[in-house]
């Protein structure tokens, strides 16, 4: 796919069946807060999903 100013976007190494594939680590770290309180608000949700399905 070529830009307005005629140059390519991708080098030929990175396309087609001989591309190296570029992989970025993730790498681990404490998780903030928020993220924290979204994700137990996720599972006591579920858990009540299930428990009204199982016990209602």
């Amino acid at each position: 796919m070529a830009d307005n100013d005629g140059s390519w976007r991708y080098d030929l190494d990175e396309v087609g069946p001989d591309a190296e594939p570029q992989v970025d680590r993730i790498e681990p770290g404490s998780p903030s807060v928020e993220n924290v309180v979204f994700f137990l608000l996720g599972v006591a949700f579920m858990l009540g999903v299930i428990g009204l399905l199982v016990f209602g």
